[in-house]
């Protein structure tokens, strides 16, 4: 009960502001001398997006700084959620309601809105650290039993990491007061028609008021203040390890029948696991767009979540850089995690195929340039003869004869060169390639456009096989497969959106081993990376260098379109800088005789 009687020191004190403000650091006698805030709601309020990114990027790594002694350095990736963006502990997500930071309640500071957020990591972090594999695996058989049990997972993860670590129930605390007792409303009983149902959900809401409100509420129901005190005899002691052993299964079975009785006849229902890590959308504090919950649900805007997520992996990497450095290049210390890859078929959404069409009609006149000057690599061309057949034919015979075409047709297939060619294409998808690459068109655009000129130029050629992939990163590395050998439908090119970050080094690893995967045996590989210029800071500009170099020791060839106006050596040992599609066609027709040629 120790944490429980610490409350009175946290009603009216920010546990944040230790990092917001300057105090001991930095004072500033403005303001009826209280310290000077680095971050404020004027700075979010700004029309300048970069400067809503920067502050709430602050805001991100002070709270992961939080979640990371819990759980361990970078093993969680804390992001303010939106339409793509939600908790989801299989891919070390936790997503944040930004809605404390949009919209504030009437005298929350800077500080208080960062404990909020805090309070709500730690209890998703506590979840991932403490909860059982079956509160996520199995499905209460009705919603009572889903609120009990939700109540008493809750209950539990927070206070045994209160006694982990005492400093964060106060975060804890913050969290509650904001979500339980700022809007009555939001969490008072509906009173029902039918008197059963009345009387189940009044005692249902009132024990979700009792256990999690810090207003000390008190049930209008007796039974309900009992088997809430119940509750905090079971969960509310001293001794984590002992906590650790109870089963709070059997805890929110024992509190159901208590609560409810005879009143519901069946009992419990489970189900098999469930595929659904988040049966009632535990972490998910966003609701979808349009939903009856959206009143109290706020998700940013994407372009605000992509540059986000840019500034936060560049801030990650310049940290694990620098964090090596303290350590003197230990061997014995731990290096950054590598993210997690996925590779993705996405599903043809609307205006894909205009977008290819788009850019199919921008490329045409260059396609069969293209195609030319890879003349040499065994372009199949079909030769249909006609001729007529001389000598005599009697009266039965010419009525007995086929009538066809076929018999006056002599086929004749050459085949200009006998070179076989894997090439996979790599086309960077990430938020930089938003800007201007010429007038009126974008990076991304142009590299759908160069996509598409590849595609349409070789798909015709019999031995030559593509793959297309875009790549970035939101969470983990999304590979995204637009064209293959076993994916023929092009309109998937017209997928290709900027978003997330340049993780360009891992990107030509995967890209590359699925190309020699599924490739041909004994047939040259070349792998095209279409890209600006711009990977992530720090491993994955090294681990360029590096992969061009295991490539070409495996006889990969690697070249590089760039897009943008970055310095060209930077890894690829070939580099075509963007100019025009003529000039780009020949030169890579050029380039490309040449490597081969050389093996």
């Amino acid at each position: 009960m120790a944490v429980q009687n610490q409350v009175a020191v946290w009603k009216n004190k920010s546990l944040s502001d230790f990092w917001l403000t300057g105090r001991g650091l930095e004072q500033n006698n403005r303001a009826n001398g209280q310290p000077y805030a680095l971050f404020s709601h004027k700075l979010l309020a700004s029309e300048d997006m970069d400067a809503q990114a920067m502050a709430m990027t602050a805001i991100l790594g002070a709270v992961s700084r939080v979640i990371d002694i819990v759980h361990g350095r970078n093993k969680f990736t804390v992001n303010f959620s939106s339409q793509e963006v939600r908790t989801n502990f299989a891919t070390k997500q936790i997503a944040l309601s930004a809605e404390p930071l949009m919209n504030p309640p009437p005298g929350y500071l800077m500080p208080d809105i960062v404990d909020v957020l805090t309070g709500m990591a730690l209890h998703e972090a506590a979840h991932a650290q403490f909860s059982k594999p079956e509160y996520y695996t199995e499905m209460p058989g009705n919603p009572f039993m889903a609120t009990i049990r939700n109540v008493v997972e809750d209950v539990y993860v927070e206070h045994l990491t209160s006694l982990y670590y005492p400093g964060y129930a106060g975060y804890f605390w913050k969290y509650r007061r904001y979500e339980f007792d700022l809007q009555p409303e939001k969490w008072a009983h509906q009173p029902k028609k039918d008197l059963m149902e009345n009387e189940l959900n009044l005692r249902a809401s009132d024990f979700l008021l009792v256990m999690r409100s810090t207003r000390d509420y008190v049930s209008s129901v007796p039974r309900v203040n009992n088997v809430a005190e119940m509750l905090r005899k079971m969960i509310y002691i001293d001794n984590p390890a002992r906590l650790e052993k109870l089963n709070t299964r059997n805890v929110a079975k024992k509190i159901y029948e208590e609560l409810f009785g005879n009143m519901i006849q069946h009992d419990i229902a489970y189900s098999l696991p469930s595929t659904l890590l988040d049966y009632n959308k535990r972490g998910q504090h966003q609701a979808e767009a349009g939903s009856a919950q959206n009143d109290f649900k706020t998700n940013i805007p994407s372009d605000l979540q992509n540059l986000i997520q840019n500034m936060r992996q560049e801030q990650l990497q310049v940290a694990n850089l620098s964090e090596l450095m303290e350590a003197g290049l230990d061997p014995d210390y731990p290096p950054p995690p590598p993210p997690m890859v996925v590779f993705r078929r996405p599903l043809i959404g609307e205006g894909a195929a205009e977008r290819y069409e788009q850019s199919r009609s921008v490329v045409k006149p260059f396609v069969i340039r293209l195609r030319n000057r890879l003349s040499w690599a065994n372009t199949r061309q079909v030769i249909n003869q006609y001729q007529l057949p001389s000598g005599e034919l009697d009266e039965d015979s010419l009525y007995q004869a086929s009538y066809s075409n076929k018999i006056f047709r002599r086929t004749e297939i050459i085949n200009t060169r006998t070179r076989n060619l894997d090439i996979g294409l790599l086309v960077d998808t990430s938020a930089s390639m938003v800007y201007p690459a010429g007038e009126g068109i974008s990076r991304v655009e142009l590299a759908r456009h160069l996509a598409t000129l590849f595609v349409e130029a070789l798909e015709p050629v019999d031995s030559v096989k593509t793959w297309v992939f875009g790549f970035n990163l939101k969470g983990a590395v999304n590979m995204t497969e637009l064209y293959s050998p076993q994916l023929t439908n092009k309109a998937r090119l017209g997928m290709t959106n900027a978003e997330g970050t340049t993780p360009e080094g891992t990107a030509i690893k995967y890209a590359a081993l699925r190309l020699l995967a599924e490739g041909r045996p004994f047939v040259q590989k070349v792998l095209v990376v279409i890209a600006d210029g711009n990977p992530n800071p720090g491993p994955e500009t090294r681990l360029v260098k590096e992969q061009v170099r295991k490539l070409k020791g495996q006889g990969c060839k690697t070249i590089n379109i760039l897009l943008g106006d970055r310095p060209l050596e930077y890894g690829y040992q070939y580099t075509i800088p963007w100019t025009d599609f003529y000039t780009v066609t020949t030169e890579f027709g050029r380039l490309l005789k040449k490597l081969v040629e050389e093996e």
